[in-house]
């Protein structure tokens, strides 16, 4: 199964690149800030958000925001990630019919062309940082590499499995887009996990897979070290969740042509 998988992917290795080239060309091809606006986005939403939830929860501002900006960018790469992949087949339907290319390319196209972006926010994240809280930046922020890999696994796997559902159900695209909203607000994201543990609903962020990646990614951020367990569950998750995506995947290969 893996080796199906990665021979498809290995074999058609220069087209995908050249399309998530494209890709991130294209996003932002008629803007003057051009890839800026994916950190000026997050980091404006978080500085609003941060600045009225101060006051909501008590919390100061410098403590807040850099939370908030910490978690919008991997939790926006993520959900990104699972609903662009609902269009990865339909957008490519060109080059699935007309050509021999693999059609398991196409979800990591989109898995890949966000965790650019991505990369670009946590690069900016840390000048930011740097440039105000100079103390608090050392080595420790570097372990969100380990995490950024495990929340890549998982999103890849997701966008492997919505990108087959979708072809099945037309209307899974707005129903996903739904469930996420839901799960932006049950995510510990625009609040810290503590305010919530200390009313005794610590179970609505733990039984939550997204709440894990963040942990492992956004934790190291901030200069602190996530506790292991959050390792642990994060990387059983990826491992599973990007299975099912690869088991999907190659099962559904031969028929994604007719299905469009």
């Amino acid at each position: 199964m893996f080796k199906i998988y990665f021979k498809g992917i290995i074999d058609n290795r220069y087209i995908l690149l050249s399309l998530v080239q494209r890709d991130l060309q294209m996003k932002y091809r008629r803007s003057k800030l051009g890839v800026a606006w994916s950190v000026l986005m997050p980091l404006g939403l978080a500085v609003i958000v941060g600045g009225v939830y101060s006051i909501l929860f008590s919390t100061p501002p410098q403590q807040l925001v850099p939370l908030i900006f910490a978690s919008l960018n991997p939790w926006l790469f993520m959900s990104g990630t699972a609903d662009g992949a609902t269009m990865a087949y339909p957008n490519a339907e060109g080059y699935i019919k007309q050509s021999t290319v693999s059609a398991m390319i196409f979800p990591l196209r989109t898995a890949m062309t966000n965790f650019v972006t991505l990369l670009y926010s946590v690069i900016t994240f840390f000048g930011i940082y740097l440039f105000m809280e100079p103390n608090r930046f050392g080595p420790v922020m570097f372990l969100c590499i380990p995490g950024l890999l495990i929340m890549f696994l998982f999103s890849l796997g997701l966008a492997n499995m919505t990108s087959v559902v979708n072809l099945h159900v037309r209307d899974f695209a707005p129903l996903q887009s739904l469930i996420f909203q839901g799960l932006f607000y049950a995510t510990p994201i625009i609040y810290d996990a503590q305010v919530i543990a200390a009313r005794g609903y610590a179970i609505v962020y733990e039984i939550n897979p997204f709440f894990y990646m963040l942990e492992v990614v956004r934790r190291p951020m901030l200069g602190s070290v996530p506790e292991l367990r959050y390792y642990l569950v994060a990387i059983v998750l990826a491992l599973a969740v990007f299975t099912a995506g690869v088991y999907v995947q190659v099962r559904t290969r031969k028929k994604i042509a007719y299905m469009l």
